[in-house]
This record gives structure tokens, sequence and C-alpha cells, in this order.
């Protein structure tokens, strides 16, 4: 495990010479993404209106008494709480050094990278392990809560807010690898939580000002389950679907969500974006600036960054999307037309959560084996059984990972141009204003695959 140690949180100490020009894997993902535009034109072409965002399902009756049992919420939610608790107690009383703490283990492998990928391919698991939820509901089956007053309409943008400030602690802070400082906001967003969903209203709280929820809510929309509920909420049936094709569900519109979306991009990017040789030399450049401000300094510029990589990933998709409008030829909501596509990009997000993680979820998550016997360094053996455990490193080696990246980041964008042109379908009608409008799209997915892949390949190729 001390060797073990060295492995950096996104990187693997080890570099691969790629066999040939890093520019030709680039050229050759953004040509499959093309080639990939041109079959979907041929197969899928001829769907407009409303006929293009419908899709099979089909009805999994044996679901059905699963989703109505209140028992799954209530093994998620006991598991959800058990994690809480664990950040907590071993973010205080554990080591400070992260790689021996759970609950770095538990924050930044087992929620943020781990269940965000299966919520893709399964469904919102948040939905079953939220531990605000479950700790809710278990007080309001003893006392009667009633909120005190209505939040007012206030769309995503707390909810955005709060996201945009988790990104900060993990990426710009510097603190993300400090048990202690991870346990403090585990509580302090406990606390805003539980008082929000007591003052205003479990579900009306949960909605607009959980980050995760709705995270997760936008997440889930890409996995193949899907619950229909009655008037009184409770399900009355349950199907399978096609994956990512929930994307194309009705959502509200707005552009609280469209900001949402392009933070779950430029967040992603910025982390990988940081761990460049790039980054490193202009962060040393601007040495003089900030160093003198101490540690506030470098988080200060880090915060800057991806406050501007954020407002760039917006205007570039703003300026592609006044283009997809101006050739689809058809008067259309500029606002709604612009909720909707966005939710095409959620494939991207996803895939590029699943390549960017992939030391977190192949390799480090593993090291909880040996941790569940002395979670507190203590000395302690709790679990002899996996005291001997030693984490299997077949996966990850640099070629595995690289090729294994360029898989999910070309499928991604791939799942991602098929849904924009059956989007496309639906707002302008026609087979011909929907191929034109899809140009500019094509053009924005090709950029986002080579230049995802260029970010992903810094850190492991001798080629980057």
């Amino acid at each position: 495990m001390i060797a073990a140690a060295h492995i950096l949180l996104h990187g693997f100490g080890q570099r691969f010479d790629l066999p040939i020009s890093l520019a030709l894997y680039l050229y050759a993902a953004g040509g499959v993404v093309f080639l990939s535009f041109i079959l979907v034109v041929l197969f899928a072409g001829d769907r407009v209106g409303e006929q293009a965002t419908a899709y099979p399902r089909r009805a999994v009756p044996w679901l059905l008494p699963i989703a109505r049992s209140p028992w799954p919420r209530r093994i998620g939610g006991s598991i959800g709480i058990l994690a809480l608790l664990i950040v907590v107690i071993s973010g205080f009383f554990g080591s400070t050094t992260a790689f021996y703490n759970p609950a770095e283990y538990v924050v930044w492998i087992f929620f943020w990278a781990v269940t965000v990928i299966l919520s893709g391919l399964v469904g919102n698991l948040w939905y079953l392990l939220n531990p605000w939820t479950a700790i809710f509901d278990a007080v309001t089956r003893v006392i009667v809560v009633t909120p005190r007053r209505k939040l007012r309409d206030v769309g995503l943008w707390p909810a955005a807010v709060a996201y945009f400030v988790f990104a900060c602690l993990e990426l710009t802070s510097g603190m993300a690898s400090r048990p202690t400082i991870v346990a403090l906001a585990a509580i302090a967003y406990t606390v805003i939580t539980l008082a929000g969903m007591f003052f205003f209203g479990r579900d009306e709280w949960l909605e607009h000002c959980e980050a995760f929820t709705v995270l997760f809510s936008i997440v889930g929309r890409f996995g193949p389950i899907e619950g229909e509920r009655d008037q009184s909420g409770k399900f009355r049936a349950v199907y399978v679907r096609p994956w990512g094709v929930g994307l194309l569900e009705p959502i509200g519109t707005g552009w609280d969500r469209v900001l949402f979306v392009i933070l779950m991009l430029s967040t992603l990017a910025f982390d990988g974006i940081s761990a460049t040789p790039t980054w490193q030399d202009f962060t040393a450049t601007l040495a003089p600036i900030w160093a003198p401000l101490g540690p506030f300094g470098l988080f200060f510029i880090r915060t800057t960054g991806l406050v501007l990589l954020t407002v760039a990933f917006l205007l570039i998709f703003m300026a592609v999307m006044e283009a997809v409008i101006y050739f689809g030829r058809r008067k259309v909501d500029a606002k709604t037309t612009i909720s909707l596509f966005a939710l095409t990009l959620v494939p991207i997000a996803l895939v590029y959560n699943a390549a960017h993680n992939y030391s977190y979820v192949v390799v480090q998550s593993q090291f909880i084996v040996p941790l569940l016997n002395d979670p507190l360094q203590k000395g302690w053996h709790l679990w002899p059984a996996v005291a001997s455990f030693k984490p299997s490193f077949a996966l990850a080696q640099a070629a595995t990972v690289w090729y294994a990246q360029i898989v999910l980041i070309v499928l991604g964008h791939i799942v991602a141009v098929f849904l924009s042109h059956l989007r496309a379908g639906e707002r302008f009608r026609t087979a011909q204003r929907a191929l034109l409008s899809q140009y500019p799209m094509l053009l924005l997915m090709v950029m986002y695959t080579m230049t995802s892949l260029w970010i992903l390949a810094q850190p492991i190729t001798k080629g980057g």
C-alpha cells in the first residue's frame, strides 16, 4: 500500500509511448464521430416531429413490486447514512493522509465517480442512496413537519451554485485531500440541506436547491430503467428502454438548466486540464501574481480558470445553438430549444467522467478493502481476512487506460450525435431542416471529441 500511495489521483506514474502520432488518434476519433453522423442521417434521418423522440420501451412486471416496496429506499438510505457517518467519523478521527482515510474513498471514488457512472448505466441511484432524504423521512415518521415558508421560484440556480461550490472544493481549493475539510464540508452541507427540507419542504428543496438530486436526476435519464407514476405518486409501471433516450423526454426549460449541464462538462474538463503540463506551465508563469497571496492566490487562479472555462463552454454552445436555429429555418422558442439540446451533451459528460476517473474506479477503489481492517489507523484488526488483500493492477497499464478512454469518448459522442439529430427532427419538423441544423452540432461534437482525448492523453502518453 505504501508503494501504491504514489499513484496520483488521476494518473499512474508511468507514461505510454504512442505507436503513432497523437494527432492521428485525434483525427481518427473525430472521423469516427463524423461517420456516425452519416449513419444517423441514413438510418434515422426521416424521423421528424413527435416520431423523432418516440422510443420503444418494454414493461418489466417483476420490477413493479420492488419499485412499490419501501425496502429499496430504506436499504439504500441506510447505506447513504452509513457512508455519511464514515466520511464524518474517519474524516475527524482517521489518518490525516488521504490515501489511508476512508472518507476520501467514499466521497471522491464511490460517490463522485462510481455512483455517477452506475446511475448512467442503470438509473438514478441517488433516489435510493440520498442520506438526507433518509434522515428526513425517518424524522417525519415520528414528528409531523409542516414547511414554514414556500420556496420562491428560484429554478435550479441554487443547485447550480451548490454544484459549483462542490467543484471548487474538489478542483480549486487544494483541500480535497484533507479528510478533516471533507468531513466539515459534509456536516455543513447536511445542516443546510436538512434545514432547507424542514423549512421549505422536502421535495421543493431537493428539486431546486440540492445539487446532487438535480445532478442525478439528469444523469439517471441516460439509464435504461424508467418508472411511471400515477397522480398519487405511486409507481404503476416500470419499463426498460434503450440507453440515452430518456434524455429526449420532456423537461423543464430555462437558462439555469443549460448552465447546470454546461457545469457538468466544464468542471470535468478543468479537472483534466489542470493535470496537463500546459496548465502547470501557465500557473508557474503567473506565480509572481498569485504567490504573494499564498494558498489563496493559487485558489484564486484556479477558480478564475474554472469560471473562464465555464463561460467559454457556455458561449461556444450558445453560438453553436444560434447556428442550429438559423439553419433549422423554423421559428422555435430559443430558450426551450437550447435547453432541450443541452441534454444531448449529457452522454459526453458521462463518458468523460468514466474515462477521466478510470484510475479511481479500476485501481484506487481497491485500496479501501484493506482499510476496512483498520479504518481509523489505530492498529485495529476488524476484518483479518482482508488484511492480506493485494489490489490488482492488471487493468492499470497506461496503454490499457488510453485505449479504454478512446472507446469511451468516441461512443459517448456518437450517442450525443444520435440524440441531437433526433431532437432536431422533433424541433424543425422536416428531414432537410433537421439535417442542415446539425452541421454546427457535428462540428461541436468533433471538437469535443478531439479536445477531450487530447486532455486525457497528457498525463499518460509520451506522444501527447
